[in-house]
């Protein structure tokens, strides 16, 4: 499957010294209000090049998610949408690394319930984002410049959140990527060299 990131218009998050032919992309989403209203782009994941001979079900060691902030937009019910809070993005990274170890050949039955337990876990651990024992708190360089991170770390891998003001990110994986240091990508630069 081909990701396209044709028409991107937000900065991506990659790790820095990394050169991104031995990144690969995951996943990419838009949004938009109503169906055939104009669309934007949510967010964008990225992680490594698996190693020959690895199977194409296998997770990533590590994943990078970019999230935008898009603000508060008018919503097809008369309501509007809202940039999630730090804490929701803490469940998404545990959730996310959780779900992937569910593996492909499980059962509708156990997936379901693997499906739900990851979810709870994602909640709970969440809820004690400002908790340091659960989400010790790290600095990530982005282009040299200091970002906070909350790291949870636990037997089946890690997760991590940022605010970097213009952007959020979700890491999630096995293991971490080489260092915490990152780049942050144009949008005309994250097209060429993520799809090149």
């Amino acid at each position: 499957m081909t990701i396209s990131l044709a028409g991107l218009d937000m900065p991506v998050l990659v790790p820095a010294g990394v050169p991104t032919r031995s990144l690969c992309l995951l996943a990419a989403g838009r949004g938009s209000a109503a169906p055939g209203a104009p669309s934007w782009w949510e967010d964008v994941s990225v992680g490594p090049v698996p190693p020959p001979a690895t199977p194409a079900e296998a997770p990533p060691a590590w994943s990078v998610r970019t999230i935008a902030r898009r603000g508060c937009r008018p919503d097809a019910d008369g309501g509007w949408t809202v940039d999630g809070s730090l804490r929701a993005i803490a469940e998404t990274a545990v959730t996310s690394m959780l779900l992937k170890l569910i593996p492909h050949t499980a059962s509708a039955e156990d997936t379901l319930r693997w499906t739900q337990q990851a979810g709870a876990t994602g909640r709970s651990v969440a809820a004690r984002l400002d908790d340091v024992r659960t989400w010790p708190r790290t600095t990530m360089d982005v282009d040299g410049h200091p970002f906070v991170l909350w790291l949870h770390q636990r037997a089946e891998g890690f997760a991590g959140v940022a605010d970097l003001g213009a952007c959020r990110v979700v890491l999630h994986g096995r293991r971490p990527p080489p260092a915490w240091r990152f780049t942050l990508l144009s949008a005309s630069t994250a097209r060429t060299a993520l799809t090149a």
